[in-house]
């Protein structure tokens, strides 16, 4: 077994919508941080340990679309507390 099998990577054909061409990546297995569903990682170069590490940290889209929508509701309510405090003084 070669070390890139022990970090679970594999070789796959990936379609890229953008340039409409398939490309060869580096593929991991894994799961979501938040929800737990399974998700592929894609890296364009064979990734080190640190970029594995760091990539699994990221939400899949699904949760991350849902933590922007809920950090952005989260700064409107801070910019209104702001807001009626300047009210009270």
């Amino acid at each position: 077994m070669d070390s890139n099998q022990r970090k679970g990577l594999s070789k796959k054909i990936i379609f890229d919508s953008e340039i409409n061409l398939n490309r060869i990546c580096w593929v991991r297995e894994s799961f979501c941080p938040m929800c737990k569903e399974p998700i592929e990682i894609i890296f364009d170069d064979l990734p080190t340990e640190q970029e594995i590490i760091e990539a699994e940290k990221i939400p899949c889209d699904e949760c991350l679309a849902g933590k922007q929508k809920s950090e952005g509701v989260d700064s409107v309510v801070e910019i209104i507390e702001d807001d009626h405090s300047d009210h009270n003084s």
